[in-house]
This record gives structure tokens, C-alpha cells and sequence, in this order.
């Protein structure tokens, strides 16, 4: 079990309300079942997934297990169409760098980026330094 929690944050757009959950489990969930693979790959690129149906499923799976989500859900009525939803992208890189590295080389794989080394040829001149260096 890591130490360390993903953060999800959900305001409502004036501002007025704001809940923090740790949404470790779900993350662990989707990279384990290999579901909602683009999600999952848009988060670990920075970016929070443009479908609300990501946010819905992933409160109903947390509030199972979160009382004071489902306390706060229910006291607002649910979710509401100006509510700005944020997360930890940092966090769920980490976790699934630590502990799912085939999910993550699945993202490399799709996206299409090699890692190329390029090395110069032959050897770089560095005499024009050496005058900079003295004093």
C-alpha cells in the first residue's frame, strides 16, 4: 500500500462548496482491469478526461467506501454541470510508474514516441572554453 494519496477535488463553480477524496482505489481499479485505458492515459499525460462519465463512475465507486463523499454528494444534490473536478496527475503517474509499468509502457506503445538516443560522431572541440574558465 503506498503512502501517498491521489487527490480528487470537486468545487462547484461559484465557488461556494468543495470536497477532497483520495481516489487511489479507483486508479488501482482501472489499471488492474485494464478499463477506461484512455482516461487512465489522459491523466497520466496531465490532462483531466473530457467525458463526464469518468467522473460519475468513478464517484459511485468511491462512495461505496467513503462516507463522508456520500454524505457530501447527497447534500448537494449530486453532481452539477458547473463543477470543476481536478486531480493529482503527479500522484497517479507515480503510482502507476510504481506499480503498473506495463500500463504504462501500453501508453508508449500507443502513442507511437521511441526514445532515440543521438550521439554526434567524432569528438566536440572544447579549446574555446578553456579561455572562459581562466581568470
Amino acid at each position: 500500500m503506498s503512502k501517498h494519496k491521489i487527490r480528487f477535488t470537486i468545487t462547484s463553480g461559484n465557488i461556494e462548496t468543495a470536497h477532497s477524496c483520495d481516489c487511489q482505489k479507483w486508479i488501482r481499479h482501472l489499471a488492474t482491469n485494464k478499463i477506461k485505458m484512455n482516461d487512465l492515459q489522459a491523466l497520466y499525460n496531465g490532462k483531466f478526461p473530457a467525458g463526464k462519465m469518468f467522473v460519475l463512475d468513478m464517484l459511485e465507486f468511491l462512495r461505496k467506501s467513503d462516507d463522508l463523499l456520500d454524505r457530501f454528494l447527497i447534500r448537494r444534490g449530486g453532481v452539477h454541470k458547473d463543477d470543476l473536478p481536478s486531480i493529482d496527475n503527479d500522484a497517479v503517474r507515480q503510482l502507476l510508474n510504481k506499480e503498473f509499468p506495463d500500463v504504462v509502457a501500453e501508453f508508449t506503445d500507443q502513442e507511437g514516441t521511441r526514445k532515440v538516443i543521438k550521439r554526434r560522431p567524432g569528438t566536440v572541440d572544447l579549446s574555446a572554453l578553456k579561455t572562459i574558465g581562466k581568470k
